[in-house]
């Protein structure tokens, strides 16, 4: 495959500081390539020597072969398209504007756009999903909704190679998701080659094909992500304790943090659990679920649930539905048959409304044997949208359960 950016002996100094040393490397055509490292280990340095933002004191960048060092910014701005942390724009401006600054480095001076430029742009806009905010400013943007902008602006300089910085810092999960899964359709269309600096490693191991490690300001590790994500280098470069195990169906590294408190010899009372979460709710609890090791089914949650995502990020089983849709009965067989499964059931401290109470319809069909948690930090009454139809079964199901009121209650258990 072509070789889209080739970085060869590259070496950075502030002042006489050194912060990049010895960079060599190559990304091809549709590689999408998380970098990741420390702070201070020259992430961002490194993506503003690449768009000539800096100047690096020693060592040659290759563009498609072309060497960028005495290239003009608008000549090199046709190339590399750059989203910043920080873009410092004029909350004022609609996203159509925005976007249309994009195709600044193909318009000449004292030149209007021309219609292949405004149709470029729109193209764009409805790639990043924001073709039907083009009027709206950017004061009137959610987090996620500006960032999908900054790109779609990139974008539109029609660029080879995209630099992204932290892309996903400040927002939900949710956000950072969808983010990273449309630029990984960006790359797997063969359109576009992605280099960006990421903070979440499970993030960049869940949708990147290439990871670059950096510590101590010199390239410690790169290649695929399950040869670069393993305990080993995450310690030598993080110094921290971490279990990596490969998620189920997709074979990527998924890294949990050992918790110094937790005791590590400390027996689980079963094997296999069962949760029924959603709307966020059980985010912490599925992380700690995680990292204690057990088999976790979900369900049933809808499509773009913030559960979900966390639950997909952990290889998770995941019984899954439509999105703003009731629980079909192919999907109901799906949760009982997982509950059946289950040594354990655990209900999250959720919201029950005509959406999910087919849920608690399903624990009606599980064994009277079978174990139930229930995490009751708020009366169910509170979380009752369903006119006290879903407060009749719950209290049914809690007369036979074990309840805790807090999570670090059910911790000492589970």
């Amino acid at each position: 495959m072509s070789k889209v950016l080739r970085v060869e002996d590259l070496e950075f100094k502030y002042n006489d500081i050194q912060v990049l040393k010895d960079i060599n490397f190559n990304l091809e055509l549709g590689d999408f390539v998380g970098i990741l490292g420390p702070n201070g280990s020259g992430k961002t340095t490194l993506l503003n020597n690449i768009n000539r933002w800096l100047s690096p004191n020693k060592g040659s960048i290759y563009i498609n072969d072309i060497n960028t060092t005495k290239m003009i910014p608008k000549k090199l701005a046709k190339l590399i398209g750059t989203v910043p942390q920080n873009a410092f724009l004029d909350v004022g401006f609609t996203v159509r504007q925005v976007v249309l600054m994009g195709r600044n480095p193909h318009i000449k001076s004292f030149e209007q756009e021309k219609p292949e430029d405004l149709e470029i742009v729109k193209e764009t806009m409805a790639v990043m999903d924001v073709l039907h905010l083009q009027n709206k400013t950017l004061s009137q943007l959610s987090g996620g909704e500006k960032q999908r902008v900054m790109i779609a602006r990139a974008l539109a300089q029609q660029p080879d190679l995209l630099l992204l910085d932290e892309p996903t810092a400040h927002l939900d999960i949710n956000y950072q998701w969808e983010l990273l899964d449309l630029l990984k359709k960006l790359c797997d269309s063969k359109k576009i080659t992605v280099l960006t600096v990421l903070h979440d490693i499970n993030l960049a191991t869940m949708f990147c094909n290439k990871i670059i490690l950096l510590n101590q300001h010199k390239i410690f590790a790169m290649g695929s992500v399950v040869d670069v994500i393993n305990k080993r280098n995450l310690k030598k470069v993080f110094n921290m304790d971490v279990e990596v195990s490969l998620q189920k169906g997709s074979n990527r590294p998924f890294v949990l943090l050992l918790d110094k408190k937790q005791q590590p010899n400390k027996q689980r009372p079963f094997d296999k659990i069962h949760l029924i979460c959603g709307g966020g709710e059980g985010e912490t609890l599925l992380n700690y679920l995680g990292n204690r090791g057990y088999q976790v089914s979900v369900g049933v949650l809808n499509k773009g649930d913030t559960d979900l995502n966390t639950a997909k990020m952990l290889g998770f089983s995941i019984i899954e539905e439509r999105p703003f849709s009731t629980i079909s009965n192919q999907k109901i067989m799906e949760n009982i048959k997982y509950m059946q499964d289950a040594d354990a059931i655990i209900i999250a401290n959720i919201p029950f409304g005509n959406g999910n109470i087919k849920n608690l319809n399903c624990l009606e069909n599980v064994s009277n044997d079978k174990m139930i948690i229930i995490l009751e930090e708020k009366p169910i009454e509170t979380r009752d949208y369903t006119n006290g139809i879903a407060s009749k079964i719950y209290k049914k199901i809690k007369s036979k359960s074990k309840v805790y009121c807090s999570l670090d209650e059910l911790k000492t258990f589970i």
